[in-house]
């Protein structure tokens, strides 16, 4: 039995690169729970142009008021750790770059 073959890893990315990475997940969560909300907005638009007293039940109203204050509710969470998560990125920037990018700015 001979010693296991174990595939190269390649070295990890610079910092720099993987702090752009961890902004973009931010960006993408940041794009999906605004598709989510305007989803929910849609869905109270829909009830207020078939009106409350339409042809829905006042059971059925509340069912979706409950619905869409649960995902707003979870959305508000969600921006409180995303900003958790961009102050953490932000404090890993090195105070070098943070300099660098201000004199190239002037």
């Amino acid at each position: 039995m001979g010693l296991p073959c174990f595939p190269r890893i390649p070295p990890p990315p610079p910092k720099k690169v993987l702090l752009g990475l961890l902004l973009q997940t931010i960006v993408f969560e940041e794009q999906a729970l605004a598709a989510l909300i305007n989803a929910e907005a849609e869905k109270v638009q829909k009830l207020v142009e078939t009106g409350i007293a339409g042809p829905m039940s006042a059971d059925e109203v509340s069912e979706i008021n409950r619905s869409v204050a649960e995902v707003i509710r979870f959305a508000g969470e969600k921006q409180d750790r995303l900003l958790r998560k961009l102050q953490t990125i932000l404090a890993a920037v090195p105070a070098h770059l943070d300099k660098a990018e201000e004199e190239h700015d002037d």
